[in-house]
């Protein structure tokens, strides 16, 4: 194996994570930013209906 098939593998494996790190920071925000404007009713009323929906 050659060290720039190595490195390129490497600029992959960070870039990855990089965006999977920057997607669960959004998906934090924004259900942050849910729980300020509308409080727990909007959680609430989403579990409720996940467990509605599953039984």
């Amino acid at each position: 194996m050659s060290l720039e098939t190595e490195q390129a593998g490497r600029s992959e494996r960070w870039s990855g994570g990089a965006l999977i790190a920057g997607a669960a920071l959004c998906l934090v925000a924004s259900g942050g930013l849910l729980w300020w404007r509308y409080g727990g009713s909007v959680f609430n009323d989403l579990v409720l209906a996940g467990l509605a929906w599953c039984f």
